[in-house]
């Protein structure tokens, strides 16, 4: 497992789906990224626990940060479909989660990867499969990934 900057953490899936459901694991997925993600007190709903809306946004700040490692920069993309699965609570009182995004698919434009929310005891909390396209905000369209950043994303595939 290699350690990177933020406490983020690369590492290296081989095997089954580490306790995942078979849909969300794929054997020719090999790197995983993994972000913490601090659970704020405003996260946190009149039920104790963390609102479903803010998985979103924790899942977000995973993916701006594994676009941020694999790309060498800001993240420019928009994201265009978004499946989520909550399956567990998330307690003021577990203090962070921990991202991991593995990327699926590489398109011209798009990025497919699988999110997963865990908690500090490893439960799986929510899963998402997300469509990210990359963005030029100032012409207000898709811009193709260059070979370099194709380069990149598929070293951050494979590991």
């Amino acid at each position: 497992m290699g350690r990177l900057r933020n406490g983020d953490r690369l590492v290296i899936v081989r095997g089954p789906g580490r306790g995942l459901p078979g849909d969300w694991h794929d054997e020719r997925m090999g790197a995983v990224f993994e972000h913490p993600v601090g659970v704020r007190w405003r996260d946190v709903d009149a039920l104790g626990h963390v609102n479903h809306a803010v998985y979103l946004t924790y899942l977000e700040e995973g993916r701006d940060a594994f676009f941020a490692r694999a790309l060498g920069s800001d993240p420019r993309y928009v994201v265009v479909r978004l499946e989520v699965d909550l399956r567990a609570e998330v307690r003021y009182d577990d203090r962070q989660v921990t991202v991991r995004i593995q990327a699926e698919r590489v398109g011209t434009t798009s990025l497919t990867t699988r999110e997963t929310v865990l908690t500090p005891s490893g439960e799986v909390v929510a899963q998402a499969r997300v469509v990210s396209v990359r963005w030029d905000a100032g012409d207000g369209k898709p811009v193709p990934f260059t070979e370099a950043e194709r380069a990149q994303l598929a070293a951050a595939m494979t590991g």
